[in-house]
């Protein structure tokens, strides 16, 4: 696919609703019909947002944002016509440009994966199913209480983590995390060093990004660690 863009007439300013409508365009050029008049989109796609360099943080914040991509799907969907599980799985990123501009274009298909250090599986690389939906975490292990209850086991002995310890919730490429039954003590650690915990958060989510960590532990010094990476080339 070509690159295809959108530029807002004063080329300067990024609002949350410009650049979704930008977006929402840049998007909808990718749709074409099938052999029986149906749309169809490529199943990945890559948005590149240019914004001046002012306007770097405010862009980064509204495309970190899960309702932003929520917004762009449902806008996407009512514009094209087509279910909103029938539209392509979008990845963001920001970069900087001398006027606010929106590019998309078709990418080979990336998975996220969860790589844990920590526990008794120490070493494992959970690859997270491609498509949407909640995936539930946490203590694994043999019984009638484990069974049925988690779609990701991450450890099977560290009893300081809950067995249903948090939810991974999917949207296309995004990804956020809530915590369950283990409340404070699961909590989100940033690549920059900052310490997020879903539980205190005002919608109980926090979004993550490649190079996080989701953080188990028992308020002391024991940890299960999930890092947060992504497979698949560009």
């Amino acid at each position: 696919m070509g690159w295809f863009s959108r530029l807002l007439s004063s080329g300067d300013e990024a609002g949350w609703d410009d650049l979704r409508a930008l977006t929402v365009d840049a998007l909808a050029d990718l749709a074409h019909h099938g052999a029986r008049g149906e749309v169809i989109f490529p199943a990945d796609v890559a948005v590149r947002v240019a914004v001046p360099e002012r306007s770097l943080a405010v862009a980064r914040g509204f495309v970190e944002d899960a309702r932003f991509d929520r917004e762009v799907g449902a806008a996407l969907a009512n514009r094209c016509d087509v279910a909103v599980t029938a539209l392509p799985r979008r990845a963001y990123e920001v970069i900087e440009g001398d006027r606010v501009q929106v590019s998309v274009a078709e990418q080979a298909p990336r998975t996220w994966a969860l790589v844990i250090a920590g526990g008794d599986l120490e070493g494992r690389v959970l690859a997270l199913p491609v498509g949407g939906g909640d995936l539930t975490f946490g203590r694994g292990g043999a019984g009638a209480d484990a069974r049925g209850q988690i779609d990701l086991a991450v450890c099977t002995q560290a009893t300081f983590v809950s067995r249903r310890a948090g939810t991974i919730h999917r949207q296309g490429h995004a990804l956020e995390v809530s915590a369950l039954d283990q409340g404070d003590l699961l909590l989100v650690r940033r690549a920059s060093g900052e310490v997020i915990r879903p539980a205190r958060t005002a919608r109980g989510r926090v979004a993550v990004r490649e190079g996080d960590t989701i953080e188990l532990s028992d308020g002391k010094e024991g940890a299960v660690r999930l890092a947060v990476q992504r497979t698949g080339g560009e």
